[in-house]
């Protein structure tokens, strides 16, 4: 009797700690902990998927990640820090002149439930390993791709197809294969899809708002792309620099001129920070910093310098019909000027944008045939180069099945200025009403901000924290809280406010502190 009771015990402490382990497993899975085996990312070579081969399946140790020779991966030594992950390699080709290359990564433990994807930038032709290491290292499953191409688009000029794999085709097939891969490696897909997307990567975020709003849940946009466009602001730099030898502007010359434009306008916000909060309250002209008559030294510009400039903060026009093409940049900008005005040739992404989808030639050279700013714009918007603009205001369906827009533009940036973003904006409150967009829809300008990152602003905030909270609580931000961080201390705090409020000083209280500040409308 007490040998039949003892097996009983043993079965059921047996029973209970299957069942345990059982329940416990399934919980992992649910909250996307479950940690899969090593076999489990190389079976996935065999995972069967629309118009994909998986070239590659394996598991990486952590910090063994390289990226591959001249790939656009950067230093090797900046992807040591990384986990252990399952690298999935595939080829897309939702045509038959189409070659999506794309990567994941998913972590082999300590996943979130999240993915986030990943566009490319500028042009397009690499993979975005970058961005992939940082999506890793936050938990996330991650993926992109090189947009259908490698290298520069000389391919636009007899591949039709690829140009829309560019465009458009490939930032949807990367979260639709992304999912899948996901799900066949961690027996479940994620809880929260989200993108946060700059420049290059904007077009794709962009795009994902008008056209696929099933493929994230957030969509995060900075350096907002209007390509056909914006490479005229990109061109128009050179130009004014550029008309002859006087007009030229060495870049030593741009830190001298911001430093002039923060002294003249820091003050106005209330606090001498070396940043504007609001840029458009400047009203700075070059020639305050003008030399006298027959002079050139180097804290000061020549009369043709300060054309230049003039010039450029107008941003381009038609010379004809007068219309703004696109936006200039904003004063406190001035110091990545140099980018888009010294070298031997014009900025990279704009002269191969012209050469090969407004010009159609591999031979175009921008001395023999400089650009029109009348007439090339007709080229430039020729319906088959649209697809690299994604510049639909009408994002009602996304906003309908729950999904969140957060555009956090950079006042001091070059790349691409930022009054783009915030016409377009004002173009999708007009088009979902303003009752919709208050609840799905936030623009925060960030003061100092240069182009992708943080860089010149004052601090960080966690873009996938913000988005996955609204998601979560259903309640758009009314404001965000940017820090600096000194010698891993934090050493600053300041509120972001949404467009068009801007922070403002009490007039009480630390100005490292953001609990001195309000956000309040410009009068």
């Amino acid at each position: 009797m007490m040998k039949r009771i003892r097996k009983t015990s043993i079965a059921l402490n047996v029973f209970f700690a299957l069942f345990s382990i059982t329940i416990f497993s399934q919980a992992l899975a649910v909250a996307g902990q479950a940690p899969p085996s090593p076999a489990a990312c190389a079976s996935l070579a065999s995972l069967s998927l629309p118009n994909t081969t998986i070239t590659a399946a394996q598991s990486v140790a952590a910090g063994a990640f390289t990226p591959p020779r001249g790939a656009g991966g950067g230093n090797a030594d900046a992807y040591k820090n990384l986990p252990a992950f399952c690298r999935v390699a595939a080829t897309v080709k939702p045509t038959s002149d189409s070659n999506i290359k794309m990567e994941v990564w998913m972590p082999a433990t300590g996943w979130k439930g999240t993915f986030q994807g990943n566009g490319s930038a500028g042009i397009g032709g690499s993979m975005p390993y970058g961005d992939l290491a940082a999506s890793l290292r936050a938990g996330y499953a991650t993926a992109g791709s090189d947009t259908g191409h490698e290298g520069d688009s000389s391919y636009a000029l007899s591949h039709p197809e690829q140009v829309i794999d560019f465009g458009d085709r490939s930032g949807h097939e990367v979260p639709v294969k992304a999912k899948a891969i996901i799900a066949a490696y961690y027996g479940n897909g994620p809880q929260f899809s989200f993108i946060n997307g700059c420049g290059g990567g904007a077009q794709t975020a962009q795009l994902a708002a008008q056209k696929y709003p099933n493929d994230y849940d957030a969509i995060a946009i900075t350096g907002w792309s209007d390509k056909t466009h914006h490479i005229f602001h990109q061109m128009w730099m050179w130009d004014a620099t550029h008309k002859d030898e006087a007009s030229y502007i060495p870049a030593e010359k741009f830190t001298m001129l911001n430093k002039a434009v923060i002294q003249a306008c820091d003050a106005l916000d209330g606090v001498n920070d070396g940043v504007l909060e609001d840029p458009r309250a400047c009203k700075f002209d070059p020639e305050q910093i003008q030399c006298a008559a027959g002079a050139n030294g180097a804290n000061c510009l020549t009369a043709p310098q300060v054309q230049a400039v003039r010039k450029i903060y107008a941003g381009p026009r038609d010379p004809l019909t007068f219309r703004q093409i696109f936006p200039g940049p904003q004063p406190g900008s001035e110091l990545t000027w140099y980018r888009f005005v010294n070298g031997q040739r014009p900025f990279d992404l704009s002269a191969d944008f012209f050469k090969y989808f407004v010009f159609k030639d591999a031979n175009w050279d921008h001395i023999k045939r400089p650009v029109n700013f009348h007439s090339d714009v007709a080229l430039s918007d020729r319906p088959e180069n649209l697809v690299a603009n994604a510049a639909n205001p009408d994002i009602r369906q996304f906003i309908a099945r729950g999904g969140k827009l957060l555009m956090w533009e950079g006042w001091s940036d070059t790349s691409i200025p930022p009054d783009a973003a915030i016409d377009y904006y004002g173009s999708v409150v007009s088009t979902a009403g303003a009752r919709s967009a208050k609840d799905s829809v936030r623009l925060f300008m960030v003061p100092g901000k240069i182009h992708c990152g943080f860089e010149g602003s004052h601090g960080t905030f966690d873009v996938g924290a913000e988005l996955k909270k609204w998601v979560d609580t259903g309640k758009a931000p009314d404001r965000i809280i940017i820090s600096g961080v000194a010698e891993g201390n934090v050493a600053r705090t300041r509120p972001l406010c949404p467009y068009p409020q801007v922070a403002t000083y009490t007039g009480n209280g630390n100005t490292n502190d953001a609990a001195s500040f309000t956000c309040n409308t410009p009068k």
